[in-house]
This record gives structure tokens, sequence and C-alpha cells, in this order.
């Protein structure tokens, strides 16, 4: 068997991740009409709809990139379909009456063509049933003859009764247009400028959560209202007077802290003999705040100067201390003591210091601020903190 080449996985990875992207989407269309409802990938069929953990609705995706994949009568697309939904009525004679089997493709089913007779207008199953068990007796597609078989023996009235519960959906979005659609429907959860931000951040979510689902690390349905929920969220970090959070919970590679660790703001914390777990933790706020600050910035979320202002406010609270410090200690006191001073400074920015920016209270903005400051000897802990910026191996990168 040969192995799949480069166009081919990179067209079925783009195929699993439309399935995902188009879930999203119908999960949001179907939070104001169907709360009920749960959301499944690869349980019952691509996509599905479910309630106490019965299926309502099973959706089979079929996305094409550089072709049209077009649903005539002997597509392969249309007969692997229809060989799911058959094993699973020759298994559950009653499953059309409960079930609706929806079939939803970016590529077009001709005009008269049995895809065509099951879209939502113009419907004529009996017609559709026709073409179909011509094609099944005539084509020599070996690909579908297992398909081909499998309906062909379907007693006619479970025919039938599956094909009325079958809908096709032809020529769909693709998967960047399914991107724009999910965008539509939030277009009222930020402001304009913002909406595509939100919609990146919504996606990242849930594709950790269909992840999750996917490998068992998570429940296989996801309810419509947790994704209503993740959106109110979204809908509050993105008001006008609020930031969104995005880094609360990240940790840096053991390639980034190895790089944080040459830097400036860990050597000063060294100076005053902080614990290699303290040192850490610095390390990784000073990561998170980082990161933050550079995504607000690219997609221009601060106000001209509030970041500046928010640094002020935070070199404002640490100079009367710093100065305290210095004062207390007088000329000539050992350096035992000049180091104790320095930790109790610094366990003042771990411990108590918290500093606003907008909407976020978060402990990592003001504790990793502190250290980006630190790292550019904005600030200091030591008494004699600024001595260490002549040191040549110091960049103070911040």
């Amino acid at each position: 068997m040969k192995p799949a080449s480069t166009h081919e996985a990179s067209a079925s990875a783009t195929g699993y991740l439309f399935q995902c992207r188009y879930a999203l989407l119908a999960g949001l269309q179907a939070i104001a009409k169907s709360p009920q409802l749960e959301i499944s990938i690869e349980k019952f069929d691509d996509v599905g709809f479910e309630v106490n953990g019965e299926p309502t609705q099973l959706i089979q995706t079929k996305h094409h990139v550089g072709k049209l994949g077009n649903l005539t009568d002997a597509s392969v697309d249309l007969w692997k379909t229809l060989l799911i939904w058959t094993k699973r009525v020759t298994e559950d004679v009653e499953a059309p009456f409960r079930i609706k089997f929806v079939l939803l493709t970016t590529g077009f089913a001709p005009d008269g063509s049995a895809a065509a007779l099951l879209r939502m207008r113009e419907r004529d199953e009996s017609a559709a049933d026709q073409l179909l068990l011509k094609t099944a007796a005539s084509s020599k597609n070996k690909e579908n003859a297992a398909a081909y078989q499998a309906y062909s023996a379907l007693p006619e009235d479970l025919r039938q009764s599956m094909l009325k519960a079958i809908l096709v959906l032809d020529g769909s979005p693709n998967i960047v247009d399914v991107g724009d659609e999910i965008a539509r429907e939030l277009v009222h959860a930020a402001p304009r400028d913002q909406v595509d931000h939100l919609v990146e951040r919504l996606e990242g979510w849930w594709f950790g959560v269909v992840i999750k689902a996917l490998s068992g690390a998570g429940p296989s349905a996801i309810p419509v209202l947790a994704i209503d929920q993740r959106v109110d969220e979204l809908r509050e970090e993105f008001r006008r007077d609020a930031l969104p959070v995005d880094y609360a919970s990240t940790y840096p590679s053991p390639t980034v802290v190895a790089e944080l660790d040459k830097r400036p703001f860990v050597k000063q914390l060294r100076r005053i003999e902080v614990g290699p777990r303290r040192v850490e933790f610095a390390i990784r706020d000073y990561y998170r705040a980082s990161e933050q600050r550079s995504r607000w910035a690219r997609e221009e979320l601060l106000v001209g100067g509030e970041l500046e202002n928010y640094e002020r406010q935070l070199v404002e609270a640490w100079e009367p201390r710093h100065a305290a410090l210095v004062d207390e200690l007088g000329p000539g006191c050992p350096p035992t003591e000049k180091v104790a001073a320095g930790q109790l400074l610094y366990k003042w920015v771990e411990n108590e210091a918290q500093f606003t920016l907008r909407s976020v209270r978060d402990r990592f903005l003001t504790h990793g601020s502190y250290h980006i400051l630190s790292n550019r000897y904005a600030v200091g802990w030591h008494p004699e903190y600024q001595s260490d910026q002549d040191d040549p191996s110091d960049d103070g990168v911040g």
C-alpha cells in the first residue's frame, strides 16, 4: 500500500478541521432554537446532535480542495454516505423517524440528480430512489460496490423512510467561508473591529474541547450551552472597557525558560538570594505578562499611552519603598543586611502588589510587569541594584 501523498494528508487534515469548524458554527446556530442539544464529533457520525445520549441529527461533511466534488448519481461521496446510513437503518428500522440525516458538502448536486432531489426544496424521494437503484444496477464503480448492494437490498419502505430523513446541503461554505459564517454569528459579541480576535479565541477554546472529546480526556458530547457560556465570557472580555486575558494559565517551554534564565531580571533575584522555586515563578509570570502585553499591542487593544501609564504606576509604587530601604540601611551596612532588605521589598511585589490595567486584575500581570521593568533596570530589589547595569553580560532585553 502506497503511503498517502502530502496533498492527500493535507486534504484529510483540512477535512477534519472543516468538520470541527462546521460543528462550532452549527452549535452557535442551535443555541437559540435548541439549547438542550449536545454536539459530538466522530461519535455517531462526522458531526452529530444528540439529546440525553440519543442522536437527533447526523451530519456527514465532505470538503473538497481544488475540485468540485460534485454529487452525481455515482458519486463516491454520496454512496459512502448512503452506505453508512443504510447500515444504521438496517440495524435500527425506527432510526429514520427519530434522526435527520444530513449530507453537507462543498460540492454541487447536478440538476435532476438524486442528490438534488433530496435538497430542502423541490424534493422527490421516490424519483431519487429510482435514480439510485438504476445507478446501483448499472454502475461499474468498484469503490461503490458495497454501497450499491446494501442500498438495493433494503426493503422499499425502509429505503423511502430513510430518504425522507435525508437532507442534502450542497454548495456549502468551505473551511474559510465557514470561519466567516462564525464571525457573522458573533458580530454583536464584540466591537466590530475586534470580532475576528474574539472568533480566534473561541475557536482556540473549541478545538481544545474537541481534542479532549476525541481523546477520551473529556465528555464525548459537548452541550451547545457550553459554547454559549464561552461566548458570554469572551463578550465580557471584549467590552470596550475590558481586555481579554489569554495567558493566565500558560507555561513557557523548557527552551524559553533556559533563555529567560539568563536575563537581568533573574540576575536581580539571585543577587538577593531568592530560591530556585521562586525564580521559576518569576520566569513564568514574566513570560505570561510579556506574551499578553505583546498580543494586546499586536491587536491594537490598548489605548495610546495606556501601558506606559500602567508601568508608571508600578514604578511610582516601588520608588518610595526602595528609597526607604536605602535610608534605613545607611552607609556601611553589611552585605547580608542589604540582601535581607532586598528580599523584604521583593516579598511586597510577590504578596501584596496588585495593580489593575483597565479590567485586568490578574496577579501575573502585576508580578510579570515588575520583572519586565526589572529586566531593564527601571526597578530593582537590592539597594545597589543599578550597579548590575555595568555588567557587559546583561543585555537588558525587556
